[in-house]
């Protein structure tokens, strides 16, 4: 999907406080018992600055552009918005081809004590486990790349917030948000790599092929009874894991996937939109717009005007 302006992060609290030594990659960090929030702030072009974690690192742009270079991946802009799960002992090595002394890029890097990683994943992998997966829920084994939504989105912000206060009971209010957070990015990374329609493990989970099964068939009427069935599993037992495991009923990923659809016909398209309305399975046009509008922030109309530039 085309990416799509988010409210800005806060970080007014940490600009009252904080100390600027360097112009490079200025860090002030905050901590709690188990993580630390580093707000970086390049104010000058540079090139391949490295940066080592020695444990799982969210990171999140906050303000600008920077180049991500991690092994194994191809290189990536980050931008306001998005943000990237890379592993301990990984080192990222940053380009920040837009920085400037009055428009300086702003990122944070939150950094998880491996404890709390296992406390949550080993709550997870007790209390909803994951259908067709003997590895069970992970988080920061592998480099993840994603466009927050809106409740990661407002998580981070209230990570922000609680971290730069310097309120007394900040590790309590922290730790809170941060196992939903973490609970939340787990979910968006496994809807991410099972829902896929070219995911690999198709033939070996049944939600993966769930979702190749409603990507073929968006353009009709998809009931949870026939899902449920294809998946050879119970109505409300498909519900429920389908729900748990990724954090979105099957209706809403559905809904997503056909807002994706329109988005990528609104693009590559001229057809007027009650034909897109109805090729990507809505059969009301007004219930459309509006879904449309809730899930890019704009109506159709704005999204391909948009995309023509």
């Amino acid at each position: 999907m085309k990416r799509v302006q988010k409210t800005p992060l806060d970080i007014s609290y940490h600009l009252k406080s904080r100390r600027l030594e360097q112009e490079v990659e200025n860090r002030t960090a905050y901590t709690i018992d188990t993580a630390e929030l580093n707000i970086y702030e390049t104010q000058h072009v540079a090139e391949k600055v490295e940066l080592t974690f020695t444990n799982p690192v969210l990171a999140s742009m906050i303000r600008g552009k920077k180049v991500m270079h991690l092994p194994g991946t191809p290189s990536f802009d980050l931008l306001p918005g998005e943000s990237v799960i890379v592993p301990s002992e990984e080192t990222m090595r940053i380009d920040f081809p837009e920085a400037q002394s009055q428009n300086p890029t702003q990122c944070l890097a939150l950094a998880i004590d491996p404890d709390k990683v296992k406390q949550v994943t080993d709550m997870l992998n007790d209390r909803t486990p994951l259908v067709d997966n003997s590895q069970g829920w992970q988080f920061g084994q592998a480099n993840f790349f994603l466009t927050n939504d809106e409740p990661i989105h407002q998580l981070i912000a209230r990570l922000i917030y609680i971290f730069t206060e310097n309120n007394q009971a900040k590790d309590v209010f922290a730790n809170l948000v941060l196992q939903e957070l973490m609970v939340r990015l787990m979910q968006t990374q496994a809807r991410t790599l099972l829902l896929s329609s070219s995911s690999p493990l198709v033939n070996e989970n049944r939600l993966a092929h769930i979702a190749q099964y409603i990507n073929k068939n968006l353009s009709r009427s998809l009931h949870i009874k026939e899902l449920a069935d294809e998946a050879c599993m119970s109505e409300p037992n498909f519900y429920r894991t389908f729900r748990q495991t990724f954090g979105i009923t099957p209706v809403d990923f559905i809904n997503q996937q056909r807002i994706s659809l329109a988005s990528k016909l609104l693009r590559t398209t001229s057809r007027c939109l009650a034909d897109i309305s109805v090729d990507c399975g809505f059969n009301n046009l007004t219930y459309f717009m509006k879904l449309f509008r809730r899930e890019m922030g704009m109506s159709p109309a704005q999204y391909r005007k948009q995309s023509l530039f």
